[in-house]
């Protein structure tokens, strides 16, 4: 499903209305912000601090790219799921689909090193401790 997602884009009339459905959510967000809690009348009216201007407007432009892709995307995975008849598949590159590991980074990146083991490998210390301590009886 990933593959789908990732390597696909919606057909032609149909793009157009999910992209005005997020372009409308980014609307509604920046007009709540600003207009609603009155962010921007409090700028203009020098009543807001400096905190508000270095933090709130960055945040609130952020969150907008946030609100876009949260609803895009998820219209994006409504419509593979419910209409795959709308979805055109893209070409992939070979080497996204492929499951061999990549030749170019050589044998060696693959190959853990001697240095480095897992934990079942080593002994763990309490292990060594019951180890000294029968020794000793």
């Amino acid at each position: 499903m990933f593959c789908l997602f990732k390597n696909s884009k919606i057909a032609y009339p149909f793009n157009w209305i999910v992209l005005l459905l997020s372009l409308a959510g980014v609307t509604y967000w920046l007009h709540f912000a600003f207009i609603e809690k009155e962010f921007l009348m409090t700028m203009f009216e020098g009543q807001a601090l400096f905190v508000d201007l270095l933090l709130g407007i960055p945040v609130v432009l952020i969150f907008a790219v946030v609100v876009y892709a949260m609803i895009f995307w998820t219209l994006k995975v409504l419509i593979i799921l419910f209409f795959p008849q709308l979805i055109i598949q893209l070409e992939a590159p070979q080497a996204e689909l492929s499951d061999e590991l990549d030749p170019s980074l050589g044998e060696s990146y693959w190959q853990q090193e001697d240095g480095e083991h897992s934990d079942s490998e080593m002994p763990s210390k309490s292990s060594q401790d019951d180890e000294h301590h029968s020794t000793k009886k």
